[in-house]
């Protein structure tokens, strides 16, 4: 009883630090309608042991990550460290700046697009980690949060370190879709600098892959849905450049693949043999879960 106290309260609390709406938890809730087709056979209370301290440093870093981000964007900004500008070339490609997205425009969709957008860059990640977590395993909580944000994270820095691209509205002098309200102009040029690759795209597509990978056909079909929506949205908001889109899904695909080496990898050589015989102890799955 502790641990489904403790476990709902976490999740209670990311959700506070998040802002979330109440679609989102509607989102969150119909994810959830099928999780036990991808239960794996690990006792609850040793599941309780390792998971909720693991979710608990996932929403840490979740409450410190956005401040952290802010001051890595500000002082790229302010040693201009962008050897590469691509405004102009990016505008010269045709069907570039993606506004072919709009040809259906109208005003209920474009409120649509501004939630799913503002609300994607971290909801498609914490429904697959809260999932993940309902679903007692450890080794589907670590793949999704490390080909999401911990990982992508630092291996993005590079190139919006190197290269300066600025979002397609701001280049093209249109009106922000989003409605933001910048303090000043720094903070304008902060806000709208970092392009390429797309990391609203590198996310979602990350989730989308590994959401293919279930068993439930809800929890898939609202998450292919969900994140191709988000995808949509950075074009049809003018947000980002079509280039950035497919290289966010190549950047995406990248980290998944890197998060599977790493976990077979710490599985195999890292985990201690104490913790696996006590996590194990009892069931035939969740021996294979610690093992594959």
């Amino acid at each position: 009883m502790f641990g489904i106290i403790a476990s709902i309260y976490l999740v209670w609390r990311i959700g506070t630090v998040g802002n979330w709406s109440k679609e989102c938890w509607i989102l969150l809730l119909i994810c959830l309608l099928g999780v036990r087709k991808d239960q794996v056979d690990v006792d609850w209370k040793r599941f309780f042991l390792f998971g909720i301290p693991l979710l608990g440093v996932f929403y840490y870093f979740y409450g410190t990550g956005n401040g952290f981000w802010w001051r890595v964007a500000n002082w790229m900004f302010e040693n201009n460290r962008h050897p590469w500008h691509w405004d102009d070339y990016m505008n010269a490609i045709p069907l570039n700046t993606g506004g072919w997205a709009r040809w259906i425009a109208s005003p209920f969709l474009d409120k649509a697009m501004v939630w799913i957008y503002n609300y994607g860059f971290v909801l498609s990640l914490w429904i697959c980690i809260v999932r993940s977590f309902w679903t007692r395993s450890i080794k589907k909580m670590l793949s999704y949060a490390l080909s999401g944000h911990m990982l992508q994270f630092p291996l993005i820095l590079p190139f919006y370190n190197l290269i300066l691209l600025r979002e397609v509205w701001y280049v093209n002098k249109q009106p922000d879709l989003l409605h933001r309200v910048f303090a000043d102009e720094n903070s304008l040029l902060v806000a709208t600098m970092n392009c390429f690759p797309s990391m609203h795209t590198s996310i979602s597509f990350a989730m989308l892959l590994l959401a293919l990978r279930e068993k439930d056909r809800i929890f898939k079909t609202m998450m292919v849905t969900y994140c191709a929506a988000i995808i949509f949205s950075t074009l049809y908001l003018q947000i980002h450049w079509l280039i950035d889109v497919f290289a966010g899904m190549l950047f995406a695909y990248g980290t998944v693949k890197l998060s599977d080496f790493l976990i077979r990898l710490g599985s195999k050589n890292m985990l201690p043999t104490t913790f696996k015989k006590f996590y194990q102890k009892g069931t035939k799955t969740a021996s294979n879960e610690l093992t594959v």
